[in-house]
């Protein structure tokens, strides 16, 4: 696969739709679950606050660590923690919780590829054409193209940071390019997490603005990738 191909294109043969299918089916059993504990525990955001307010700093520190977590095994939308964040502990505190959690998760996922590299399991197990579009991301990897993919959820992230490791970036430029890549995407993501329980309405909006900026920066990331 030759290097010049799309980005967008090489992320998309490695989401086949048999992984999205795979995601779509786990975020549904995550809905369902958490259905299921409201009724049984007060999930509102006043509710949520009245819970987690007895651990103190340990639920900030538990939630830093889960971010980190699911940023690097994606098991569920990070962004229900990041929102979280902000109605836990408002959006200084909030905002610093979920930018550690980030430089963390992205952390991990470029130390691993960066020590393994492709000597693992999980590699060998993708087909000879998923692993030949890895090779072509690995390629594709640059500090503004990353600064640019860090605003895709889910799974996509992981595969950045892994990418990144496999390639011969630099940690610092890589780290820096992912922080001024989620920085906007956080920041509005807390402030909505904050004003959820007084002025839900606006909490709504901006997190309507979260996904318009991320279909917007997409969109001009695809206009002008062959530049990059």
């Amino acid at each position: 696969m030759s290097s010049s191909v799309s980005i967008w294109d090489t992320l998309r043969t490695l989401f086949t739709p048999r992984r999205l299918i795979g995601l779509s089916i786990l975020a549904t059993l995550m809905g369902a679950g958490l259905w299921w504990l409201h009724q049984y525990i007060d999930l509102t955001p006043a509710g949520v606050r009245a819970l987690i307010a007895p651990l103190g700093q340990w639920g900030a520190i538990g939630l830093t660590l889960f971010i980190a977590i699911i940023l690097v095994v994606p098991v569920v939308p990070a962004t229900i923690a990041q929102i979280g964040a902000g109605l836990l502990y408002g959006p200084w505190l909030g905002f610093m919780v979920v930018m550690i959690g980030d430089i963390i998760g992205a952390m991990i996922g470029f130390v691993i590829a960066r020590r393994w590299g492709r000597h693992n399991p999980l590699f060998d197990r993708l087909s000879a054409t998923e692993q030949a579009a890895f090779n072509t991301l690995c390629q594709q990897m640059t500090p503004i193209r990353i600064l640019l993919l860090r605003v895709l959820p889910g799974p996509a992230y992981t595969m950045v940071s892994l990418a990144a490791g496999c390639s011969p970036m630099p940690w610092w430029r890589y780290i820096l390019a992912s922080i001024l890549g989620v920085t906007p995407a956080l920041v509005l993501l807390t402030i909505a997490g904050d004003i959820s329980t007084t002025q839900p309405l606006v909490a709504t909006l901006l997190g309507i603005g979260f996904v318009g900026l991320m279909v917007v920066l997409n969109k001009i990331a695809q206009k002008y990738n062959n530049s990059l």
